[in-house]
Order: structure tokens, then C-alpha cells, then sequence
């Protein structure tokens, strides 16, 4: 298997891939959360991070998901829950083919998982707590939709109401989920707040739209990558006291919440996945 060294190198890469082609074609993004974090704290990663972050107003998102594959080449699977029917989340990942970054538990789950970057959407915020809750509902509700196979996958506890939902036919679930995207991605363009497409909308993800109307350039390990010019206010609403590390026993990264992870740069995920099930019959 390969060290955490490794693996961020290799997801710079990727990175630097996907930013060629925001580059070739005039699409904004900038890299955000934790990946600027560690550019602002450390020059680069956060020592045991092991992925990268990249946001792109909703306009720009849209761009790039249709260049992307072409673009990118078969090197990369452009993942997301339309190019992947097991994937049960709202924005995508660039994948590499023939690696692994799996977590253990997860391996059921019949997704592909290659090493990895994320990129999410901007999308507008209404300033109206009902056309904001109503919002809120329309993620909740497509993520419960594509939910189905990580949740069995994991053993989760399947409600009545989980069960029933869970019993359409997955086609015509993700049929619904685009149909309902058009509730979740609003042109930030139109609103005074914006957020990243993730798990839920909460005041950690919510920022004044202002944010995104200008960018610098920045530092992260040897290159240099777009972000927002003010990432002082993006750091404080997200993290608080971003300068100050976490406590030594919380800087596990992403294995804090997700177990034990199986990171690989020469060997497809695939294979650990057959080794797992003859391990467990």
C-alpha cells in the first residue's frame, strides 16, 4: 500500500490535471476547506489530510462537468451519481483508474474508488427561511434517494419509511433527483449568500456570494492554485481559530470518520474488493 506522502502527491496531480482544463476553457474554480487550510497554515497539506477540495460557482460547475471526461482522458472516471449508479452524492469526484483510497467498511458499497479530488458546486442561498428551508428539503430528499446501497452496504438501520422509498426503482429514484436538482442548484449570481453542495446546508457551508466575486492566487506545496481573496472570512466562518492545529489525538484525517482506509497508487480498488469478500466467506 502507499504512505499519505504519496498519496497527496498523487492528488496534486490531479488537482493540477483538473485545473489545466479550468484553464484551457475559461472555467473559475478555487480550492477551498481543507485543501486552503493547509495552504494558508502549512504551504500545503495539512499533514494528514489525504484529498483535496475544490469549489466552482454553479455556471462554471455545469462547464466543467460536460468537458470533463473528454478532457481528462481515460486516465480519470468523472464520478457522479450519473456516471456511477451506486454513488449517493450531490457533487463529483475525479477518480483515478487502477488505485485505491477505499475505506474498509465501505467496500460493499460497489462504487468506484480510486484515489481522488472533490470538486463542489457554488449555489445560491435564499435569504427567505422558507425558500431556504425548501432548499434544505430538496437536498435532504436526494440524498436520501441515492442513499440505498451505502446504506445496506454499511448495515444501517432501514426505517419503514427508508424501506419503502428504497423499493422504487433506482432508475426512476435518480430520475427524480434530477428533476428535483432544479430546487437545489440556484444560480448564486441571483442570491446574497451561497453554498457548497454538501452533505447538508448549514452555517459552516452558507457565505455571502461576495466571496466568490474575486480571487487570488495562492501557494500550496509547489504550485500555484486560484482561491478566494478574502480567505480570511472563508477560514473564520468554516473553522473558527483556523491557525491553531487540533489537539494531536484529532489529526487522523479522514480515517477519524471513516475507519481504516486502504490507500494504493499501483493497485486497482477492484482487486482489494475480491480480497475482502474471499477474506470474509
Amino acid at each position: 500500500m502507499s504512505s499519505l506522502r504519496e498519496v497527496q502527491l498523487f492528488d496534486l496531480q490531479i488537482l493540477k490535471d483538473v485545473v489545466r482544463v479550468c484553464d484551457n476553457n475559461n472555467i473559475k474554480y478555487m480550492i477551498s476547506s481543507g485543501t486552503l487550510l493547509g495552504a494558508v497554515r502549512h504551504g500545503g497539506f495539512i499533514p494528514w489530510d489525504d484529498d483535496i477540495d475544490v469549489d466552482m460557482p454553479l455556471s462554471d460547475y455545469k462547464k466543467f462537468l460536460k468537458l470533463a471526461q473528454h478532457e481528462l482522458g481515460e486516465k480519470y472516471f468523472v464520478q457522479n451519481y450519473k456516471t456511477d449508479k451506486n454513488y449517493s452524492e450531490m457533487w463529483i469526484q475525479i477518480r483515478a483508474n487502477g488505485t485505491t483510497s477505499m475505506p474498509i467498511r465501505e467496500c460493499k458499497c460497489g462504487i468506484h474508488f480510486g484515489i481522488h479530488i472533490d470538486i463542489f458546486p457554488l449555489v445560491g442561498v435564499s435569504n427567505d427561511p422558507k425558500k431556504r428551508n425548501k432548499q434544505k428539503k430538496a437536498l435532504a430528499l436526494n440524498r436520501m434517494l441515492l442513499h440505498d446501497t451505502y446504506a445496506k452496504a454499511l448495515d444501517e438501520p432501514i426505517s419503514p419509511k427508508l424501506k419503502l422509498i428504497y423499493a422504487i426503482p433506482r432508475g426512476i429514484r435518480r430520475l427524480i433527483c434530477r428533476i428535483n436538482e432544479h430546487n437545489i442548484m440556484l444560480d448564486p449570481n441571483k442570491f446574497e449568500d451561497c453554498c457548497e453542495i454538501w452533505y447538508s446546508m448549514d452555517a459552516a457551508t452558507i457565505r455571502s456570494t461576495s466571496l466568490i466575486e474575486s480571487y487570488i492566487s495562492i501557494k500550496f506545496e509547489d504550485s500555484y492554485f486560484n482561491t478566494y481573496s478574502d480567505y480570511d472570512s472563508f477560514l473564520h466562518n468554516m473553522y473558527g481559530d483556523y491557525m491553531t492545529p487540533p489537539p494531536e489525538n484529532e489529526r487522523g484525517g479522514h480515517a477519524d470518520t471513516l475507519g481504516d482506509i486502504i490507500f494504493d497508487l499501483y493497485k486497482d480498488y477492484s482487486e482489494y474488493q475480491r480480497e475482502i469478500e474471499l477474506h470474509n466467506k
